[in-house]
């Protein structure tokens, strides 16, 4: 990966080259699937089976997902198993630096997170630096041509590597359907910018059948696009991922040269059909990968055999509560699910500070023309309310958003 200077030293451009991507190329993309029961033995065996770049004097930044307070396989984060037979590999091809980067979710403590995941006691033994890419200093890259961005905001120390590699746990999303090795590198956003992909909006909330959040994924994916994907179905996640979800015992490895076209290989090995998920289908629009399965080379031939369905994200949510109040109409799963995992998390925190006082009425949905004073509007299709109550903004917005307005709210 390239980092050209722009406009002064908080502004950056990134262009970023990459081989098998476009229909328009002669060689196809790769992705090879392994299948063992070990975390580490499987992944060793299969990057020593996976043709790999010469990777001499590269500074390499690995990318896990390990941004939550989980535990190794519990299918919500990276098994650290993975990540070190990665780093045990790699130090075997002349790379000059071998880094794990992650920045957390939005009022996760980083040390906390990178001690559960075992990110921490990996890089100890191993010897290699861990980075809290929210304790860095932040730059801007230019999206060129961006329609829902115009650039982001991402550490700093992205200019010091090279090489960045992808290290996503295969599992669904309530908002994306899946979180793979493209949505994982949103994780390389700066603080709070995380959350503004969740507050994005443009003329029209829906344009087509895309909503904003996969819009901005697919931007993103023109300037922050990995050099490599290596896909964690050791242990996935089911249903109402990414955290709240149950765990899936897969034992594959996936790794790929285009990461969109090894996204495409996992979800179909979800049991999902990879153009029915919108940021893979418009960041392939864009030309950064083959969606298409028969433009992909895939291993083995037999991959199908593989392929054990997973439960997708809920559809329709029970939003039963005692003292809370919905006032629903129209609302989408985005803003559904994000509301019940809010209350599950929080609830006894409402119970113990807000819910003694009296019931505590949300808003929710794109047709809700009515509602109490004082209630709690979740989302951006609510901002026509606002002077009603509290407005939260998002699509979706973040539980914590949620909390932190209700500091706002009097009942």
């Amino acid at each position: 990966m390239n980092l050209l200077r722009g406009h002064g030293p908080k502004t950056m451009t990134l262009f970023l080259f990459f081989n098998n991507s476009g229909k328009g190329d002669q060689i196809m993309a790769k992705v090879k699937i392994f299948r063992g029961n070990s975390p580490y033995r499987i992944t060793k065996i299969a990057l020593e089976n996976f043709t790999l770049p010469d990777l001499k004097g590269r500074r390499i930044l690995l990318k896990p997902n390990g941004g939550r307070l989980a535990y190794p396989g519990q299918g919500v984060t990276t098994h650290p198993d993975v990540v070190a037979a990665i780093i045990d590999h790699l130090g075997d091809k002349g790379a000059m630096e071998i880094a794990v980067g992650e920045s957390c979710i939005y009022g996760v403590s980083s040390k906390e997170a990178f001690h559960m995941t075992g990110l921490e006691g990996i890089s100890k033994k191993r010897g290699i630096e861990l980075i809290d890419l929210d304790q860095t200093k932040p730059m801007e890259i230019e999206i060129p041509n961006g329609g829902i961005l115009k650039k982001i905001k991402v550490s700093s120390i992205l200019k010091r590597f090279d090489f960045i590699v992808s290290i996503p746990v295969m599992k669904t999303h309530m908002h994306t359907q899946v979180s793979l090795s493209i949505k994982n590198m949103k994780g390389l956003l700066w603080r709070k910018e995380k959350v503004r992909f969740h507050q994005l909006r443009s003329e029209r909330k829906i344009i087509g059948s895309y909503n904003t959040l996969d819009l901005a994924i697919s931007e993103m994916a023109m300037v922050l696009f990995p050099d490599l994907a290596i896909i964690d179905g050791t242990i996935g996640m089911e249903g109402m991922g990414p955290a709240y979800g149950k765990a899936k015992r897969m034992g594959l490895v996936l790794v790929g040269d285009n990461a969109l076209s090894a996204d495409v290989v996992a979800a179909r090995l979800m049991g999902f059909d990879p153009e029915s998920i919108p940021h893979l289908r418009l960041t392939a629009e864009k030309g950064m990968g083959e969606i298409d399965l028969r433009e992909i080379l895939i291993e083995p031939e037999d991959y199908m055999k593989l392929e054990k369905p997973f439960d997708p994200p809920p559809s329709k949510l029970s939003l039963n509560f005692q003292g809370i109040v919905i006032h629903e109409d129209g609302a989408c799963s985005g803003c559904l699910s994000t509301l019940l995992v809010f209350l599950k998390n929080y609830y006894p925190k409402l119970s113990d500070q807000i819910l003694d006082k009296g019931s505590l009425n949300i808003g929710v949905g794109k047709n809700l023309t009515i509602c109490p004073k004082g209630t709690l509007l979740v989302g951006n299709c609510t901002s026509n309310l606002k002077k009603n109550g509290v407005f939260v903004k998002g699509c979706p917005p973040v539980g914590s958003q949620i909390w932190d307005a209700l500091s706002k709210l009097k009942i």
